[in-house]
């Protein structure tokens, strides 16, 4: 039995003609023969009028390719069919009706040529194919008699009483067809490149551009916990919200500073990573600058100490106690000496808050415990208090548990690395499988660099699209001495990043708040075995990406988060 092409059941051929030549064919031809059903060609033309290039199209009814006899194609026509020898004029009868057709034998003509020369082309350089290669038509609803017409052959011309014995007629075809003696074989490997030329490789694969659009539609990013919630800061003046990565935490701590501005509210905002505070006062609507005031909680500090005229000096070595303790000390000190109050309060990252820390952002609201206070925090992501949460005692905090930033993947992956299951939005989108690479140290550079030209050249992503994140400094890093990487600029700055004027390098820690369409995360050790690396560090690190997330080590860090 034949193989036919495309696989489908000989009865779902929609025309019986064909399904009647279809099934003779199948049933009786070779094992490793092929029949292509309603095989489609296609060449760009040049008009002798007009000059212009266009499209000629053409299908043959039957291409069969037949391993030790050749190629033949077959056009196929069904019905009452007569031929006018006088006008050598061609019709279909339909009742009272003729139809005038076009002449099957110049059709099988013109359509072995085309496909012949396309093999030529593809398989042979242009030369003429060594294998028997011609055309028959056959007439299945009709028998004939009399002398065939100019162009037409017995060899080629089949009727309905040759469907019993169609495998004899095309092997008789191809014969009276071959230049030689005795038919040409194809070679398994000829074979192989004639069957590319008639069938080719046509992969479509998804570029990772549309793929992130896509998917980004699809992020929920207000959830059912998140609209309740937004119901309820309206009535509370004093509010925690729990939340994991991904969970909305910021943008709702954002949108809580605007909603206290829009109602007139001059409102403190305050977080604890520089880089978050840099990229809420850009995205806070210019309207606002005089009623929300977004700091890093350093910042803060720093900057009423200079209007209290109180030096903030901090050491360039052994400074930990400085900004743990001292800072918020200074800062009280501060505020004793200007008159510096808000209406509200809100503090995102409060996880990273010292229990110091408190106190002067009590201070600093104008109706001190009983003012407007709205606090966010997630656990998981405390990096510099050994776990220990310092949340002002606020009553039972409302928790916000769906992820809705990260693919349902890269949520898994934080799933893992937690030990406990992360909710996702059930319209979330999959996503792609994390991507943990392996590599010996010296092999990581040019391994990320060929990383960053497929995503820049081949996936077409943005380099503000793209983020290289590493526990240590850059200098300590795997990529320590370059300043490009997959022939892009290698920056250190959020603002040129944003802009897209370079690839980014970052720290975890200086980027945590943030969020990145892909991370690649680098110089990843083993959770603990280093005194600035833990497990929430790698939480907060996978959290980060919201589409592609790559692990890149010198060791098997799969096995660690497995």
């Amino acid at each position: 039995m034949a193989r036919l092409i495309p696989n489908i059941d000989v009865d779902e051929i929609d025309l019986k003609p064909e399904r009647d030549v279809a099934r003779a064919l199948v049933d009786q031809l070779p094992n490793n023969v092929l029949v292509l059903h309603s095989y489609p060609w296609l060449r760009p033309d040049r008009n002798d009028r007009t000059g212009k290039v266009t499209l000629i199209e053409g299908e043959a009814d039957f291409l069969i390719v037949w391993p030790e006899m050749g190629i033949l194609v077959v056009e196929v026509k069904g019905g009452t069919i007569k031929y006018d020898a006088d006008n050598r004029g061609w019709f279909r009868e339909l009742g009272s009706y003729s139809k005038p057709i076009k002449d099957p034998f110049e059709q099988a003509r013109r359509n072995s040529h085309q496909i012949v020369g396309l093999i030529s082309n593809r398989v042979y350089g242009g030369n003429s194919p060594p294998f028997s290669h011609g055309y028959a038509v056959i007439f299945p609803d009709c028998i004939y008699s009399g002398a065939l017409p100019p162009g037409a052959d017995a060899a080629i011309t089949l009727s309905s009483n040759d469907l019993s014995s169609i495998a004899d007629k095309v092997a008789r075809a191809l014969r009276q067809w071959a230049r030689t003696a005795t038919p040409y074989a194809f070679s398994k490997e000829e074979l192989g490149k004639v069957q590319r030329a008639i069938l080719p490789a046509f992969n479509i694969l998804p570029v990772l551009f549309r793929t992130i659009e896509e998917q980004e539609e699809r992020l929920i990013r207000l959830t059912d916990e998140q609209i309740r919630l937004l119901a309820f800061l309206g009535d509370n003046k004093r509010v925690a919200i729990e939340g994991v990565a991904g969970s909305g935490k910021t943008m709702l701590a954002k949108r809580q500073a605007e909603t206290f501005a829009e109602k007139g509210m001059k409102t403190l905002f305050v977080c604890f990573n520089k880089e978050l505070a840099n990229w809420l006062k850009q995205e806070l609507p210019g309207e606002l600058d005089d009623l929300v005031h977004v700091h890093h909680f350093h910042a803060l500090c720093a900057q009423l100490c200079r209007r209290a005229g109180i030096g903030f000096n901090p050491p360039e070595r052994n400074s930990e106690h400085f900004w743990k303790e001292e800072a918020a000390y200074l800062l009280l000190d501060a505020l004793e000496f200007i008159h510096e109050q808000y209406d509200a309060v809100v503090v995102d990252e409060a996880q990273d808050f010292y229990p110091d820390w408190w106190e002067p952002l009590e201070q600093l609201n104008e109706a001190k415990e009983n003012g407007f206070l709205y606090v966010f925090y997630d656990p998981a992501q405390n990096l510099y208090n050994d776990g220990k949460v310092f949340v002002p005692a606020m009553g039972e905090p409302f928790r916000l548990p769906t992820n809705c930033r990260n693919t349902k993947a890269i949520s898994g992956t934080c799933s893992k690395i937690l030990k406990r299951e992360i909710a996702t939005h059930p319209l979330a989108p999959d996503g792609v499988s994390t991507e943990f690479i392996t590599e010996k140290k010296h092999k990581i550079p040019p391994a990320i660099d060929s990383m960053v030209k497929q995503l820049i050249a081949v996936d077409k992503i943005s380099c503000s699209q793209v983020v290289i994140l590493s526990p240590n400094r850059f200098k300590n890093s795997c990529l320590n001495g370059l300043n490009k990487i997959g022939e892009q600029k290698l920056t250190f700055d959020t603002s040129e990043w944003r802009h897209d004027e370079g690839i980014l390098f970052s720290t975890i820690r200086s980027f945590k708040g943030l969020e990145a369409d892909i991370v690649i995360l680098v110089d990843v050790v083993e959770p603990g075995s280093v005194e600035h690396f833990g497990i929430s560090d790698l939480y907060v690190a996978c959290s980060r990406a919201k589409h592609i997330l790559k692990i890149v080590s010198d060791r098997k860090i799969e096995d660690l988060i497995v």
